[in-house]
């Protein structure tokens, strides 16, 4: 035990120079409520990364938890620390209940108060450079007047049958401290820092919760500085579990701030519920009296629990809004989709999903049918040279084309050489086209005009004969 305080108070001290560090080098502070884990939880003032720490210390497996499920069900510690005191929900505490009732359980629950942002910067103006004092203070004044407006803000939420958590008109500075635990926390207090405590738990005989403290809190809907507010849901009951309550630490006025609750039906679980979250906070574990707080209920906690290696759970969402998971009772049946993937539909579901594999296939473009393409675009100029073209192979092939171009050379441009414009021959008419060659005669080289055969001549067309190639004469040799 001795040495987990020593480790706890070790890392506490690290924790305010890491945030002191923090709040000096980058001009900002985080002040964020409630969170455990990640950087809220372990360098804002009013984060619980510290005590969480506590546990992992002492040999406990911790996670977050965000849901009541089955799972959550094998915790041997839940540990509670929400950002709004607000009424548990109905199937919250039936979920707890049950969970309770399988024994040697604890569920720490910390009531949200306005925080540790004032107090540290009540006491880093005592410390601070002077050229910087004057900010500090003024720091410090601004933090103390939010946390004035969120204390007036204040309401008793409605009591599930549990405790009654009552808010101080004004917060009581702890001097003397009385209860089971005060031999053990009670050297701690030696006048060097000043703890506050603002609510007062009770225990609740009548189911019923205490009439707001002042007019203001009547309130339900107002807003503090570092909490949220504090609601009273009209979904609240009363649960049926007899409770008693056993104050565990109280202050020199009697007002409790640390408190157990015990039941019959719980097999020795107990509910620990701590009257104010600056007393746990990570700018808290600076002082003595919150760490040694601390090492009480995770020491009670080790002590109450059986297994070899236990598990703690940290909630940081509220009563009202932390979602149940419960499971039906019987053989889970499948319903909507999930019938598809029982039997027999299931071999329908496996064909069924193999032939839509193969239509997506199938009408895929590059694994698809051929298809015929039709041109419907009209006036298409590349259709006119397809037509001409293939005119021009039936009426003679390509020497017959050459002979009409060079025709058209000479006729219109009047040329007499070029590449297109084949040579005349010996005893051609000026009425008459000239003769086709012979294919052995034609070049099919593609871009160059043809050149007549060296030895060759050709004969005289006769004029009256017609342009088609096949009623011309056949060439001879000369």
């Amino acid at each position: 035990m001795a040495s987990r305080c020593a480790a706890t108070r070790l890392i506490a001290i690290i924790g305010a120079l890491l945030l002191t560090s923090v709040t000096i080098g980058c001009g900002g502070l985080a002040t964020h409520y409630g969170d455990s884990s990640g950087r809220n939880g372990e360098q804002s003032l009013n984060g619980f990364g510290a005590f969480r720490q506590a546990f992992k210390n002492a040999g406990f497996e911790h996670r977050d938890v965000s849901r009541l499920s089955n799972r959550v069900l094998k915790n041997d510690v839940l540990v509670w620390t929400p950002s709004n005191y607000r009424s548990f929900d109905p199937q919250v505490t039936r979920w707890l209940e049950q969970w309770l009732a399988q024994g040697d359980r604890t569920l720490v629950f910390v009531i949200p108060d306005s925080g540790s942002e004032a107090d540290y910067w009540l006491d880093a103006s005592k410390l601070a450079p002077p050229e910087q004092r004057l900010e500090y203070r003024r720091r410090a004044a601004r933090s103390i007047n939010q946390r004035m407006q969120w204390r007036l803000n204040r309401s008793t939420p409605v009591s599930n049958g549990w405790f009654v958590g009552t808010p101080l008109p004004q917060s009581h500075t702890i001097e003397q401290l009385g209860g089971s635990w005060a031999g053990a926390i009670g050297e701690e207090l030696d006048g060097s820092h000043s703890y506050t405590v603002e609510w007062a738990i009770e225990p609740d005989a009548n189911g019923t919760s205490a009439p707001p403290t002042t007019a203001a809190a009547a309130n339900q809907n107002s807003t503090g500085p570092v909490s949220p507010q504090s609601n009273n849901p009209p979904n609240s009951s009363i649960t049926s579990t007899p409770v008693s309550m056993q104050p565990r630490l109280q202050d020199q006025s009697g007002t409790v701030i640390v408190a157990e609750m015990q039941s019959k039906q719980w097999s020795g679980s107990q509910i620990i519920v701590v009257g104010g979250g600056s007393l746990l906070t990570n700018y808290a574990f600076t002082k003595p009296f919150p760490r040694s707080l601390a090492d009480q209920i995770v020491s009670v906690a080790v002590k109450s629990t059986t297994s070899s290696t236990p598990r703690a759970g940290f909630i940081s969402i509220d009563a009202q809004s932390l979602p149940v998971s419960e499971s039906k009772p019987g053989v889970p049946k499948a319903s909507g989709w999930e019938l598809l993937t029982t039997w027999p539909m299931s071999l329908v579901t496996v064909h069924a999903a193999l032939l839509g594999l193969v239509i997506c296939l199938m009408l895929l473009p590059s694994l698809g049918r051929a298809r015929h393409v039709r041109y419907h675009a009209k006036g298409n100029f590349g259709d006119h040279l397809d037509a001409v073209a293939t005119l021009m192979n039936r009426a003679g092939g390509e020497g017959f084309a050459r002979h009409r171009i060079s025709e058209y050379m000479r006729r219109i441009h009047g040329e007499t050489q070029g590449p297109w414009v084949l040579a005349e021959p010996e005893h051609a008419t000026a009425s008459g086209p000239p003769p086709l060659e012979t294919p052995s005669a034609v070049s099919h080289s593609p871009g160059l005009p043809a050149k007549p055969t060296a030895g060759h001549t050709h004969t005289a067309i006769d004029t009256h004969s017609s342009l088609d190639p096949t009623d011309s004469d056949t060439t001879a040799n000369s």
